[in-house]
């Protein structure tokens, strides 16, 4: 008997473990906050689930725009240079070479004046991050060759660190950040695409995938077997999953994965500060990437070795997952902190450089601004000086103002964080037609972590929930 539950239990893992995503479900938000442990789970590698993931989304034919804009080291001058640039399509071709090891991916682009333009990245040399839940996914490149049509400007481009997050079946969001031969922020752009495709493609795709009331139903054999993972990996059997893994609530999974449609939102800083983030993350950690020359390698003393010369294979990445509770506090001015509560992780945690709280200074808030339509108003964020912040309809964009990647000396930890904001459609009770209902808002958010010698360390991927202040659960 007790063979036959093991079995069960292991038969539903693999299960969840072929579920892309609940992007993958029609009418969900991208992220699904009760099985990340799950995402590579299994048979399958880190390297295949991560590969299989990205080409099962994110190859095809997607049309989008976007909006560009810089600023400068006088932050007084606020937001420069805004430009949307026009409507294109993207071809997204993954390429594998199984002798060498190689994986690639190939971006046509093309705009209805016949401009065509073509850029190819090494997955491994790209450092490229991959949540192998729902395809969502982060890179960097060295003098990247994007058309200056879509950045707004045709200034040589030393560096660039992309976002991608797929915010539903067939549409993600991109954020590019762009920085000169002097290694300062020279341009960011944020796009908003949408998959090509005919009706009976999405059918055919719809085929065979699990439903919300699927998961919940999984969900209790779900929770013993990470019971019993926990226990093995703490040696004791005293653990319950309660403890160690603390669930979201039926509720707030129902609210987060019900069939309800949810759309992007357009936050204020008033919103974002309106409440706790409360969500889950999982970290894809390289264990062989110091963050610091004093961490410790084998042995005694510190390591010498450096990680700058070593060929990290794609997808060598240790995973974990970690309760997160986020908090915006402003003061309704120039003031402005960001608070991270974290919670016991599983496997991997989170690196410091994500755990310190911030404090910043908001130097434009367009916010409340009458002329300026509400889906194109910004919010600029000077964050002490290394970082800065915008709010830019509905996303939220944290890059460094500066880099340095000089071998010669020694930087600090930098990291980079893109959020998509989403809200489930209203309903009106017929009881009671006048109450005022607030929707229920969700963030996805993708992170990238830098060590000391300017390479990825880690990579992060997050689901979030607000919970007011003042409201109670029913």
């Amino acid at each position: 008997m007790m063979t036959v539950r093991l079995w069960r239990l292991t038969l539903a893992a693999l299960f969840v473990n072929h579920v892309n995503s609940f992007t993958s479900l029609s009418r969900a938000p991208p992220r699904r906050p009760c099985f990340p442990l799950f995402s590579s789970y299994g048979d399958e590698n880190p390297e295949t689930a991560a590969l299989r993931s990205i080409t099962d989304f994110h190859e095809g034919i997607w049309k989008g725009k976007a909006v560009s804009f810089a600023v400068t080291s006088d932050v007084a001058a606020g937001i420069v240079q805004r430009k949307a640039s026009p409507t294109y399509t993207s071809t997204i071709r993954f390429g594998v070479n199984l002798q060498k090891r190689h994986f690639t991916m190939t971006e046509d682009f093309q705009w209805e004046s016949g401009e065509l333009s073509t850029r190819k990245v090494s997955l491994t040399d790209s450092h490229m991050d991959v949540d192998d839940v729902d395809g969502s996914y982060s890179l960097d490149a060295t003098l990247p060759d994007f058309p200056a049509t879509l950045i707004g400007t045709d200034k040589l481009q030393g560096f660039v660190i992309e976002h991608c997050i797929a915010t539903s079946d067939h549409t993600r969001s991109r954020c590019l950040a762009f920085y000169g031969v002097d290694q300062q922020l020279m341009r960011v752009v944020v796009a908003d695409e949408d998959r090509i495709s005919n009706d009976s493609t999405i059918k055919d795709k719809m085929t065979g995938k699990l439903t919300p009331q699927d998961l919940m139903e999984m969900k209790g054999d779900v929770d013993r077997l990470v019971e019993k993972l926990t226990r093995n990996m703490n040696g004791t059997t005293s653990v319950s999953t309660e403890d160690a893994y603390p669930q979201t609530s039926t509720k707030s999974m129902e609210q987060t994965t019900g069939t309800q449609p949810y759309e992007p939102h357009l936050v204020s800083l008033l919103e974002l500060s309106s409440g706790v983030w409360l969500g889950d993350s999982v970290i894809r950690d390289l264990p062989q990437v110091p963050i610091s020359p004093l961490q410790r390698g084998k042995g005694f003393g510190t390591s010498r070795e450096s990680a700058t010369n070593e060929v990290i294979p794609f997808a060598s990445w240790s995973q974990g997952v970690q309760k997160v509770a986020w908090r915006w506090m402003w003061n309704f001015g120039e003031e402005i902190r960001q608070v991270n509560d974290f919670g016991k992780a599983l496997g991997a945690s989170i690196a410091d450089a994500l755990k310190s709280d911030l404090a910043g200074t908001v130097c434009v808030n367009e916010g409340l601004s009458r002329r300026i339509p509400k889906e194109e108003r910004m919010v600029y964020i000077d964050w002490t000086g290394d970082n800065v912040g915008f709010l830019v309809g509905s996303k939220s964009i944290q890059v460094p103002r500066f880099l340095n990647f000089d071998r010669t000396r020694q930087i600090r930890p930098f990291y980079t964080e893109f959020c998509c904001y989403q809200k489930a459609a209203l309903s009106t009770r017929e009881d009671a037609a006048e109450e005022i209902v607030l929707p229920n808002i969700v963030c996805s958010k993708i992170s990238r972590v830098y060590n000391y010698e300017g390479r990825l360390k880690q990579g992060c991927t997050s689901f979030y929930s607000l919970k007011r202040f003042g409201l109670e659960d029913e």
